[in-house]
C-alpha cells in the first residue's frame, strides 16, 4: 500500500507539475497573441501613415511639376522681356543720336539764318 500511495503521490505531483506548465503556457500564449493584437494596430497605423505620407509626395511631386513649369514660363517670358528691352535701349540710342544730329543740323541752320538775316539787315 506505501507503493500505492508513492506512486499516487507521484502522480499528483506529475499532475500539479502539468498543471503548472499548462498554466504558464497559457499565460505566455495569451501574453504572445497580445503582442501580435499591438503589433498589428502598429502595422495598420504605419500602413496608413505610408499611405498618407504618399498621397503628400504626391501631391508634392505635382506641385514641383507645376512650379517647375511656372518657372520656366516666366523664365521665358523674362527672356523675351530682356531682348525687347534690349531693342528697344538699342532704338533709343539710335533715336538719340539722330535727336542730336538734328540738333546740330539746327543750330548750324540757325546761325545761317542768323547771318544771312544779319546781311539782309546790314544791306
Amino acid at each position: 500500500m506505501d507503493k500505492f500511495k508513492i506512486k499516487l503521490e507521484s502522480l499528483r505531483n506529475e499532475a500539479d507539475a502539468a498543471v503548472a506548465r499548462a498554466e504558464t503556457s497559457e499565460a505566455k500564449v495569451k501574453q504572445l497573441e497580445a503582442e501580435h493584437i499591438s503589433k498589428d494596430h502598429d502595422i495598420q497605423s504605419l500602413t496608413i501613415r505610408v499611405k498618407n505620407l504618399e498621397e503628400q509626395l504626391d501631391k508634392a511631386e505635382t506641385s514641383l511639376t507645376d512650379t517647375t513649369k511656372n518657372f520656366n514660363e516666366a523664365d521665358l517670358k523674362a527672356e523675351a522681356f530682356e531682348r525687347r528691352v534690349n531693342k528697344l535701349e538699342a532704338e533709343l540710342v539710335e533715336k538719340e543720336k539722330k535727336l542730336e544730329e538734328a540738333q546740330e543740323a539746327h543750330r548750324a541752320l540757325k546761325q545761317e539764318y542768323e547771318e544771312f538775316a544779319k546781311s539782309l539787315d546790314e544791306a
